[in-house]
């Protein structure tokens, strides 16, 4: 489809960089405090405290917009980018989620299935879910998804729990679970990883995949309070655990064992695409 008159820029084109000003809007908050406070060398090496996963699904999604057939502006088009951009440079990061997922279900509603514009924009609103949606649900969830979070590990070690709070294994003193610690960053990110390779393969959904993305959650729920038990039991090396370190490990146990379960799911379709 040729493109609109006097226009240099195609719709696929218009909305793959609609896409890096919201995200670059809605990453903006989290970057500058990872620089403040671990200095732009740390906190790029830590890839801004943003997963791996997220990069990769926006790249992705990106690849997958820019990927598609050249198609001409609509009018329709024009309204849509004029609103979406304005939340885009709009100061307020939140807003930016919500204008992408507006933007992902308006690309989803206006494009063909399975072009690839209609699969990145699946994994553009998946993107959506633990940078906005994900955070969302924890602030009006969050007294009872830490008590849930510390439940698990209370149980793991034995000892008693107050609230989000878990008495150290020698009884000497409580471990409080932050909302930093939580596992429903872990199980969006499990959700957002499923739904990206999915669209990758280019397989079609089914009921099978909620079993699938359960057992990605609960394996990377198992990792969080794996770890945080660990810090219950050896509290001498809370330092190591929960600090740079221990940070790191537990991140890329996560991202392997995330990607495997979400691979090995999809070990039926993988054969006969390749």
């Amino acid at each position: 489809m040729r493109r609109a008159t006097g226009s240099s820029v195609s719709r696929n084109e218009l909305f793959a960089g609609l896409v890096v000003v919201g995200f670059a809007n809605g990453i903006s908050e989290r970057v500058i405090a990872s620089v403040t406070e671990n200095g732009a060398t740390a906190a790029l090496l830590s890839t801004f405290d943003i997963s791996v996963i997220v990069w990769g699904a926006l790249a992705i999604a990106v690849a997958f917009l820019l990927r598609s057939p050249a198609q001409s502006i609509s009018h329709l088009d024009r309204v849509v980018t004029t609103c979406a951009l304005i939340a885009f440079l709009t100061p307020i990061a939140p807003l930016s989620w919500l204008a992408m997922s507006v933007l992902a279900i308006y690309i989803l509603r206006t494009s063909v299935n399975p072009t690839f514009l209609h699969r990145g924009a699946w994994i553009l609103l998946a993107l959506t879910i633990p940078m906005f949606w994900g955070r969302l649900l924890f602030a009006m969830l969050s007294d009872l998804i830490l008590q849930g979070d510390a439940a698990l590990v209370g149980w793991v070690l034995g000892t008693p729990r107050v609230g989000n709070a878990i008495q150290f294994a020698d009884g000497e003193g409580y471990l409080w679970i932050a909302p930093a610690c939580s596992s429903l960053a872990n199980i969006s990110l499990a959700i957002l990883c499923w739904v990206t390779l999915g669209k990758v393969l280019g397989r079609p959904s089914s009921l099978r995949d909620i079993v699938w993305v359960l057992v990605a959650c609960a394996a990377v729920v198992a990792i969080n309070v794996t770890r945080i038990s660990l810090i219950g039991l050896y509290r001498e090396h809370f330092e190591l655990i929960h600090g740079p370190v221990g940070s790191t490990v537990a991140s890329w146990i996560i991202l392997a064992v995330t990607v495997g379960v979400c691979l090995i799911g999809m070990r039926r379709e993988l054969p006969a695409r390749i």
